[in-house]
This record gives structure tokens, C-alpha cells and sequence, in this order.
């Protein structure tokens, strides 16, 4: 059985076709929903459930892109591991959060896409 492949060239592609390239670690959240497990006085357990977006935190190079119309912007996210065949889809949403840009090294930070739907394509 060949070894799992993970990382390497990453892109995201926006249904605008705006292109964008990561820069770093992406954190994929494949679920809509979040658990927590606590305990009653009598020690019996229960779990709560509440929902959530799907959704992806990324850092990317500045290329221009105006942040400020991407945050606004309803879109559908691709991102492509080049090196691994595998696709994420996040449609229905687009990015949240409070963006900086590191002016020494070109990289834009404190963005989150979020979506109302998500699929996970390939190996």
C-alpha cells in the first residue's frame, strides 16, 4: 500500500476565478457541527450538539486582491493540493474574519472561508 501524501503546492480558486495562493498551514473544518461532553451531579453523562459552518482557516500571498470586496463577496471556494489529486469544495459562503497583511513578507492573515456546504474529492 503506497505511503499518504499530504501538503505541498496549494491553490485556491474563487467561483469569481480569482485565483489565490496559500501560504502555510490549512486547517480544513469538514464539519458542520461541534460536541461537547459534560457530566450531571449524579456522574451520568450527556453530550450537547451545536451547529456551525463548514469551513477552512488559510493564509495566502497578497496579490492585490481587495480584502475588503472579497469579505463582502458571496462565492464558491476550490482549493486544490497539486501534489496529492485531492479537492476540497466549500460552496454557499465565502471569507470571514479580520485580515492583516504582513508587509515584510506578502502574507494576509486572520481570514476564514465558510460555507454551507463542503465535499472533499480524490484519495
Amino acid at each position: 500500500m503506497p505511503a499518504q501524501k499530504f501538503g505541498g503546492e496549494m491553490r485556491i480558486r474563487l467561483s469569481t476565478g480569482e485565483l489565490i495562493v496559500t501560504r502555510g498551514t490549512v486547517n480544513v473544518d469538514p464539519s458542520n457541527i461541534k460536541t461537547e461532553a459534560a457530566a450531571n451531579d449524579d456522574g451520568s453523562v450527556y453530550r450537547t450538539i451545536e451547529s456551525k459552518p463548514y469551513g477552512a482557516e488559510v493564509n495566502f500571498e497578497d496579490r492585490g486582491l481587495d480584502l475588503r470586496a472579497l469579505m463582502l463577496a458571496d462565492v464558491d471556494v476550490t482549493l486544490t493540493e497539486e501534489n496529492t489529486g485531492v479537492q476540497h469544495l466549500w460552496t454557499d459562503g465565502g471569507f470571514h474574519g479580520d485580515p492583516k497583511i504582513n508587509r515584510r513578507n506578502g502574507e494576509v492573515t486572520g481570514l476564514s472561508i465558510f460555507s454551507a456546504s463542503y465535499r472533499r474529492i480524490g484519495p
